[in-house]
């Protein structure tokens, strides 16, 4: 750790990231998540890149970090990159990631550079991968930390590996053998062009990261998301998890299900009609809303700025189209998702409720794997194998001591192929 940077809270540490390149986000997941620093998409906030414009990689830097801090109102990370070819004199440069055209493929991409270099000798194969990072407090920050890394080497003559993205197949670092995509991720980060940048920044952050806006106020309660794929379980962990934590309040949302036989009206939820529900959301009471299968779902707006308000915390049980309005509006919040340990179990849980027809649970199984490509969009996955140590490990993220739980942690990889196969 670099010195004079003081390792906050991982519960109040967050960041977003203006980038919606998922290789991306596991780098920067992997290279500060052990400093407590939880990255946030730019995607979980509904925003996407705006146009690249800048002539140089810390002009599009500064660009994207400063949009996305103006949209979210919390601190932003933005990096521009690319790699620069000696035989084409320094192209693509700052157009790599769209050097086969405007939304291009990273292979198509790829593709073009192997054919513009066919024929060119190995000795004049030398490249250079170039990274920009830019933080900023907001988007008038009038002193945004900048850092820079490069990393050198030279073009394959053909693809190898699986790892990384963009470039990373056919980029031989200088004393390498392997190609920057046959490198595991821990060798990568110690050496490439985004390491080197990022390392250089956290030392020079020293108190800015805990200051950040949004990030380190301790005057308003604390927001938690839980989300959850249908029968994944969220509904009985929340309630165990109230029960290990009193001091937690569950906000209680609005539908328009109807109620079943054990339920009560103000305490699993507010019933309404479909009426009244739509009267809600025009009057714009709703902090997030969204229809799931036939029903409508919301949380109002009041009740929530409340209870933060007085210092209070909160837990949201919302799915995941409803954490993402929800990290627009209140961007300090925190997000989990809940797994199941495979799809079995998941059909079992669905099926063992006897609420649902064959039919009704076959589109939730079916539902479920299109909720599950989200997880990447939260903090923390916790997935609810055992339940008592799903309780243990909500308590953990509730308490601050959640690092290990973070989603981008190694080992759930297996897990997630399986889910979402």
């Amino acid at each position: 750790m670099g010195a004079g940077f003081v390792e906050p809270n991982a519960s109040r540490m967050k960041i977003v990231l203006a980038s919606g390149n998922l290789g991306k986000l596991r780098e920067l997941r992997e290279l500060l998540g052990p400093l407590g620093i939880m990255v946030t998409p730019q995607a979980a906030f509904g925003l996407t890149t705006p146009p690249e414009t800048g002539s140089t990689f810390r002009e599009n830097a500064l660009l994207k970090a400063r949009y996305a801090a103006r949209q979210t109102g919390l601190a932003a990370l933005a990096d521009d990159s690319g790699i620069e070819v000696e035989a084409l004199q320094g192209r693509p440069g700052v157009y790599s990631a769209r050097y086969a055209g405007e939304r291009a493929s990273d292979e198509a991409n790829l593709r073009k550079l192997l054919a513009e270099l066919d024929g060119v000798p190995e000795s004049d194969r030398g490249a250079c991968y170039r990274c920009v990072v830019a933080l900023v407090r907001g988007p008038d920050d009038p002193d945004p930390l900048i850092a820079e890394g490069t990393w050198e080497g030279r073009i394959a003559r053909a693809p190898r590996g699986t790892g990384g993205f963009g470039y990373d197949p056919i980029f031989v670092p200088r004393d390498s053998a392997l190609t920057a995509a046959e490198l595991s991720a821990a060798d990568k980060n110690a050496v490439s062009h985004r390491g080197q940048a990022l390392r250089a920044l956290v030392i020079r952050a020293g108190a800015l990261l805990a200051h950040a806006p949004g990030l380190g106020s301790n005057q308003r309660g604390r927001l938690f998301i839980l989300a959850a794929p249908s029968g994944a379980g969220k509904t009985t962990l929340v309630h165990a998890l109230l029960t290990r934590r009193p001091d937690l309040r569950l906000s209680i949302s609005h539908t328009t299900r109807p109620k079943r036989a054990t339920e009560v009206d103000g305490r699993e939820y507010h019933f309404v009609s479909v009426e009244q529900f739509r009267h809600m959301v025009h009057e714009g009471r709703f902090l997030e809303h969204a229809q799931v299968f036939d029903n409508y779902y919301g949380t109002a707006r009041a009740p929530v700025e409340a209870r933060l308000a007085a210092g209070g915390d909160l837990v949201l049980e919302i799915d995941w189209q409803g954490a993402r309005q929800v990290r627009r509006a209140l961007p300090e919040c925190l997000t989990i998702f809940v797994l199941p340990p495979s799809r079995a179990a998941l059909e079992q849980r669905l099926r063992g409720r006897g609420t649902d027809s064959g039919e009704v649970i076959a589109r939730r199984l079916s539902d479920a794997v299109s909720d599950m490509t989200h997880w990447g969009e939260f903090d923390y996955i916790v997935v609810n194998d055992h339940f008592g140590q799903a309780v243990d490990n909500l308590v953990r993220i509730i308490d601050g001591q959640g690092g290990p739980l973070a989603a981008s942690r190694p080992g759930l990889e297996p897990l997630l192929a399986q889910l979402l196969a």
